[in-house]
């Protein structure tokens, strides 16, 4: 029972990161990663190829939101971390919900 709701919580946040991330994404973003503890705690990462501006940290707040507007998650971390190491190197927590191309 526990593993079934796991299952569909987890179903449900990578359905609504998805449809959240629509015309979200930019060529700056490298990767982003989504992770969460029940609905106690939604956690995403943006990955970046710059240091973090004021406007990646509103992009990342436009998209919790949407994604707290269908799942309503306690607490809420985001994070836009610069970062030039390999996707294998980084922190995929539950998942990776984007990853661009890399050469």
């Amino acid at each position: 029972m526990e593993n079934e709701r796991y299952i569909e919580l987890r179903r449900d946040v990578l359905i609504s990161i998805q449809r959240a991330l629509w015309g979200m994404i930019y060529s700056s973003i490298r990767a982003i990663a989504i992770g969460f503890e029940n609905t106690e705690k939604l956690t995403v990462i943006y990955y970046l190829d710059k240091e973090p501006e004021e406007e990646d940290y509103e992009n990342i707040a436009e998209v919790t939101s949407e994604v707290c507007s269908d799942i309503n998650f306690s607490t809420v971390e985001e994070l836009c971390i610069y970062t030039n190491e390999p996707f294998s190197k980084l922190d995929n927590l539950v998942s990776w919900v984007y990853m661009r191309k890399e050469e």
